[in-house]
């Protein structure tokens, strides 16, 4: 008769014991979009509980982001003409300095409001008036704008449920987020130039 040897037994007892996490390419009917609702602050979703906390999981750092804001009105030189024209560019505007994270709902993250347009407790908004004169081409048009950087992480969402959720306590995000931690001080202004008839801020980040 074949016999497995103890240790062989105890290693597969040990194996078994441990938990078994459900992959998400199984799991119930459920998306990422409802995770997310589902955190402290979301919406809420039917078909799963309202987590305890939700966390990002070992963030990883990509390159910072620059999000440009328009200041003031665009001016354009497209009357046909074969001159440039000398404009001022600028006005007034207001730049947040805020956390954000790339998701369609509002939720908490580390006890962060953030997500769908939700500004964390500790944002900064700073008034600007800048105007510069510029001369635009023919057929173009000119916007001035300011930049915000933005500190860059990619990270998967940790979803924690006071009780089991289709088996488990715990879920992830199958897709990273992007969360944005503004860099205090770093704007750039510049002029944002295109061609007459095209949005003039379709290509701002």
């Amino acid at each position: 008769m074949y016999t497995t040897p103890a240790v062989v037994l105890a290693v597969l007892g040990s194996a078994l014991a441990l938990p078994q996490f459900m992959p998400r390419d199984d799991a119930p009917d459920f998306t990422d979009a409802d995770l997310l609702a589902s955190c402290p602050g979301g919406p809420g979703t039917k078909k799963l509980e309202r987590a305890d906390r939700c966390t990002l999981e070992d963030p990883v750092t990509i390159p910072n982001v620059r999000k440009f804001t328009v200041i003031g009105n665009p001016q354009l030189n497209c009357d046909g003409g074969s001159e440039a024209i000398s404009v001022q560019l600028g006005g007034q505007t207001t730049i947040t300095q805020t956390t954000t994270v790339s998701a369609d709902v509002g939720f908490e993250v580390d006890e962060l409001k953030i997500g769908g347009g939700v500004e964390t407790s500790s944002s900064k908004s700073s008034t600007f008036s800048r105007q510069v004169t510029y001369s635009i081409p023919p057929k173009r048009q000119a916007v001035y704008v300011a930049g915000q950087n933005y500190q860059a992480q990619s990270a998967h969402v940790q979803v924690n449920y006071g009780d089991r959720q289709f088996g488990h306590f715990i879920w992830f995000t199958n897709e990273n987020v992007t969360h944005l931690t503004a860099i205090l001080g770093d704007i750039e202004f510049d002029v944002h130039e295109s061609a007459c008839g095209s949005s003039s801020t379709s290509s701002l980040r």
